[in-house]
């Protein structure tokens, strides 16, 4: 990643979903590397921000996207803007599709229509992928798009008409594919940050999820690999973004316990996910190959910190 400094330089990348989890984080990165963020936001941003960061009120399903990105001219985009989360109902499924997949749509489609090319790095979703097969050791890019709950239905209409989009426009694009993604300022909702809430409420009532294993990579790491790809005339193509090691919500929850001190009565037959996947691990050698990126935050780290309240 030695080039990213001089590549991003002065140059404006544009962010959407700039104030999310992995967002905030991307904008963190972009200022080291001496890049100009701009943020892209539904609501008005959160206070305390950088200063140095311009943000704008952009609606990606309702708002006319040409003119702003050609008032612009953005040297890359990283769109990280999207919905993690809706019931499952009528509703519910039609609010994660717009969010996820008319969105992407309408920036790609305005991208497309740029005078100059801009690079952009759409970010997707380990849900998109087949659940494991036995003995598998990793899920790399060649494994198959079959995702089990809407959310990754969601993701994963949209990381196809991505690629699709790419290779019939020749856009300069690329995908990335976070595993599980964890550090300070995860949602409340999320394992992690969800057992830390229970074990600082109660510790006598957390429960854990048996023999679940997952692969837990740091939103930092996350948004070093984003910036990484958005280098103009980058890789194409898909990306997983993964430590390569699967660990059991079992032993995160350990983990924890260690780390802060806690001592929980733990209920093992009380499963509070609808989860299908037993394992999600990613294969990371192919993004490696391509900008040199690795993971840089330790589990332990990534825990830490979340206990500690660090910020991202």
């Amino acid at each position: 990643m030695d080039g990213v400094s001089q590549a991003l330089a002065d140059h404006s990348v544009l962010v959407t979903g700039a104030t999310g989890f992995v967002g905030r984080s991307v904008l963190a990165g972009l200022l080291q590397f001496g890049a100009k963020p701009v943020g892209w936001v539904r609501s008005p941003p959160v206070p305390n921000l950088d200063p140095r960061i311009g943000f704008a009120k952009v609606d990606l399903v309702k708002d006319e996207l040409d003119p702003l990105l050609q008032a612009m001219k953005p040297a890359a985009i990283i769109h990280c803007a999207g919905c993690t989360f809706a019931e499952e109902t009528q509703a519910g499924k039609a609010h994660l599709f717009q969010s996820n997949l008319t969105a992407t749509i309408r920036l790609i489609s305005a991208v497309s229509r740029l005078p100059n090319p801009v690079r952009l790095v759409v970010v997707s979703s380990a849900a998109i992928w087949a659940p494991m097969t036995e003995g598998q050791a990793a899920i790399d890019e060649t494994h198959p798009i079959r995702p089990v709950a809407s959310y990754g239905v969601s993701k994963a209409a949209a990381t196809v008409f991505a690629l699709a989009e790419a290779s019939l426009k020749d856009l300069d694009l690329a995908v990335a594919v976070p595993f599980n993604v964890i550090g300070p300022g995860q949602p409340s909702r999320l394992v992690p940050q969800v057992m830390i809430d229970q074990l600082r409420a109660d510790a006598a009532k957390i429960t854990v999820t048996a023999g679940a294993v997952r692969d837990w990579v740091d939103v930092r790491d996350v948004a070093a690999a984003l910036i990484a790809l958005c280098v103009r005339n980058g890789p194409r193509g898909l990306f997983n973004i993964a430590s390569g090691r699967g660990v059991e919500v079992a032993d995160l929850l350990a983990a924890l316990c260690r780390i802060g001190g806690w001592q929980p009565f733990v209920h093992p037959a009380q499963c509070n996910t609808t989860s299908t996947l037993r394992r999600s691990i990613g294969d990371p050698r192919r993004l490696m190959a391509a900008t040199g990126w690795a993971p840089n935050y330790t589990l332990e780290e990534s825990l830490t910190d979340m206990i500690l309240g660090a910020h991202p």
